[in-house]
């Protein structure tokens, strides 16, 4: 049991569990509508964090208390709007260009650091932001610049992009976390934020008519988004960060094309095309090139 202890072992179980939640979301795009994958997703990661957190929790109130708008706004970004994204995306584009797209997530989030946070950025830091998502593009152009006179895109893939950003402005904002917040207390905190802001819009949603269809595979799918890629995700990651730094820990999310590439292949029948192996050098050699100098 020491090895599945070790930081790198935990890091890559994150990544593993969290390339599998695109997996189920594209699996179960027709019989689980997005808003109410991500509200039950979420309210049985609650019941789940409860015994794990609520102490912490507890005793953070009066922290948490007077930042309010920030854990709802970051609230709001983590739980509620990314996950609609991504689960909406996925009714329209496959496993392997949503994990594609979300190896931009490092490169974006340090364009967003220089924006909001007046970071500095070296020359050649600033040639891997732009190889990145040149790679990026490709992607979302399906390796066809035509694609972009014509208009004709994948929605599912800009949606996918716009869950990038999202994640990255609430990665970028993690800075201002309130002073003496413990991580438990927090996480806790933007899981309620998010059920909140959930809870309209999963209402929303079943007045147009969308239903769940529950059978042994979607309880299953179910149990899977609650579990592994929020609550073990959360707890692998954050010993893993704790062990090893978040310099180290945030080269682990490159393995996220990885593995759910080798996961829809091997469970959902996709395949890499041509465009994909270009974008992956152009976003991989772009984050060498900005870890490298900014590490």
């Amino acid at each position: 049991m020491r090895i599945f202890l070790h930081p790198y072992v935990l890091l890559s179980l994150a990544v593993l569990f969290w390339a599998g939640n695109s997996v189920v979301g594209r699996a179960f795009a027709t019989d689980l509508p997005p808003i109410g994958m991500v509200f039950w997703r979420w309210v049985i990661a609650l019941v789940i964090l409860t015994p794990i957190c609520l102490k912490a929790f507890k005793n953070d109130l009066h922290i948490l208390r007077q930042h309010i708008p920030y854990l709802a706004v970051q609230g709001f970004l983590s739980i509620t709007m990314f996950n609609m994204l991504l689960y909406w995306g996925l009714h329209y584009t496959n496993v392997v260009n949503t994990s594609l797209v979300q190896a931009a997530i490092p490169v974006v989030t340090l364009f967003f650091s220089v924006v909001i946070l007046r970071k500095g950025l070296n020359p050649l830091g600033v040639v891997g932001m732009a190889l990145s998502l040149v790679g990026v593009s490709w992607v979302v152009l399906r390796g066809d610049v035509a694609t972009f006179s014509t208009l004709d895109f994948n929605p599912g893939d800009l949606i996918i992009l716009g869950a990038v950003f999202v994640w990255a402005v609430y990665t970028v904002l993690l800075a201002k976390i309130p002073a003496g917040l413990s991580r438990f207390g927090f996480t806790y905190a933007l899981v309620i934020a998010g059920i909140i802001f959930l809870i309209p819009l999963y209402g929303w949603e079943m007045s147009t008519g969308a239903e769940i269809v529950l059978n042994r595979n979607t309880v299953l799918a179910f149990g899977y988004i609650g579990i592994f890629p929020s609550v073990l995700s959360l707890l692998c990651w954050n010993r893993g960060v704790e062990l090893v730094g978040a310099n180290v820990a945030g080269t682990f999310l490159n393995l996220m094309p990885v593995f759910g590439a080798v996961l829809a292949m091997l469970l959902l029948g996709e395949h890499l095309q041509t465009y994909h192996y270009y974008g992956i050098v152009m976003i991989f050699s772009g984050i060498y090139l900005v870890t490298k100098k900014n590490a």
